[in-house]
């Protein structure tokens, strides 16, 4: 279909389930905390609230060398991990896990590690995101780097309250990164139209919106992280994410300066995307 970049995500080194349905719904146009109905693919922007799961380990190590043995020539397989919170085991038992699911993923044939950073920190509660702890997300790419034995490794971002909080983010991890991909979404409280929670259950208070109307918060992070690469703050790849839902969105995104773009939602509702943006670059040349 086009892709050259296939990512495998998220996965831990233990089976956790998926959260009650309903998991994604439609968000309003221009509204996107309000559940609504369906929009066109270059127009939709979704709620996520999956909960993070993953299969049993050796269930999506296997399924990890089957998709790296069926890949194409000039493709390449990320293999997104997640460390599992370990009860009163704090921030060093959270760091090891990570760790772990990186090395199982080398081992079943990931040719680049995607560190998930943009994922709740379990010592600040549902509302803090790993990334928000410089500390913490500095000791977990470390030890995933070491891991990793040699292979890339790509730390997943999500939004900083200031670009110069996003500066000293990606400062801090750029000596035991090769990359970073941002942005992982908005975390958002999404009601539905009649004001109550969109997702019902505890934990769920906040979901992950994503796709089209996130592209202007998501690309301004994108621009930000590339000035300070620009000006010499380090020398990293950048791989843009985050409501690129049209190939002009992509074609935009790479002309800033990033080194490849990424979908998911654009992926999930127009698989024809990649095709269409190949034959687009193949008729312009």
């Amino acid at each position: 279909m086009g892709f050259g970049l296939l990512t495998y995500t998220t996965v831990r080194t233990s089976a956790r389930p998926c959260d009650p349905m309903p998991n994604i719904l439609f968000c309003d146009d221009g509204n996107p905390a309000r559940a609504g109905s369906r929009r066109a693919p270059a127009e939709a922007t979704l709620a996520v609230s999956l909960g993070m799961p993953s299969m049993e380990p050796e269930v999506w190590r296997k399924d990890v060398r089957r998709a790296k043995e069926r890949i194409g020539a000039g493709q390449i397989l990320l293999v997104g991990v997640v460390g599992t919170p370990v009860p009163d085991g704090g921030a060093e038992a959270l760091v090891e896990d990570y760790a772990r699911c990186a090395r199982w993923a080398v081992e079943a044939g990931a040719n680049i590690v995607e560190v998930h950073l943009a994922c709740p920190n379990p010592a600040a509660g549902l509302t803090s995101m790993v990334c928000e702890d410089l500390d913490l997300s500095a000791r977990i790419v470390e030890a995933v780097r070491r891991a990793a034995g040699g292979h890339p490794t790509i730390a997943k971002l999500g939004t900083c309250e200031s670009p110069r909080r996003l500066h000293e983010l990606a400062s801090t991890l750029a000596p035991w990164v090769d990359g970073f991909i941002l942005v992982d979404g908005l975390q958002r409280r999404v009601v539905s139209r009649a004001g109550a929670p969109a997702f019902p259950g505890p934990g769920r208070e906040l979901a992950r919106v994503v796709g089209a109307d996130t592209h202007e918060t998501c690309r301004r992070h994108v621009e930000e992280l590339l000035a300070w690469r620009k000006a010499g703050a380090w020398d990293k790849v950048v791989l843009a994410a985050g409501g690129i839902t049209t190939t002009e969105r992509a074609r935009r995104m790479l002309g800033v300066g990033a080194d490849a773009v990424m979908v998911a939602t654009a992926a999930l509702l127009d698989p024809g995307l990649a095709v269409r943006f190949r034959q687009a670059r193949v008729s312009s040349a």
